[in-house]
């Protein structure tokens, strides 16, 4: 069986993200600044008359904060009844990967391995799929 993933950058990395985890992908209007949040948390963000919290993707890979601004793109994705902006480099385009695509035998960098699920061969290269709710850890679920 195959589903529609969508590709996107994240640190200069392909990532992919199951579309039927995604509300939509948009431009940020402005990111409101939060004191003392965790640092993965970049602000918060209006869209369409809701307030959603801006992940800083980057930053929960690698420990380094990202510098987002008015009009950096992001990924609105819904984990246990809020929805989240998961910020992104770019987003490249839809895809179906199969099943038979999913590679058991390879395994994600240490930095990738808490949020990555699994690596898929998508043409002549492979992406690692993206769990949005690991983005996301228990103590912002609770807070949101």
């Amino acid at each position: 069986m195959a589903e529609l993933y969508l590709i996107a950058y994240i640190d200069g990395c392909r990532v992919a993200i199951n579309s039927g985890r995604i509300e939509s992908i948009v431009q940020i209007p402005e990111i409101i600044s939060v004191p003392r949040v965790d640092p993965s948390i970049a602000g918060l963000f209006a869209l369409r008359s809701r307030v959603l919290t801006l992940i800083d993707s980057q930053y929960s890979v690698t420990g380094n904060r990202q510098q987002l601004a008015k009009g950096c793109l992001a990924v609105v994705v819904e984990i246990s009844g809020h929805h989240y902006g998961l910020a992104v480099d770019k987003v490249e385009d839809v895809v179906s990967i199969s099943d038979e695509a999913i590679q058991k035998s390879i395994s994600p960098s240490a930095k990738w391995k808490p949020v990555i699920s699994e690596i898929a061969q998508v043409g002549d290269h492979l992406v690692m799929i993206l769990d949005p709710a690991k983005m996301v850890d228990c103590d912002q679920l609770l807070a949101a």
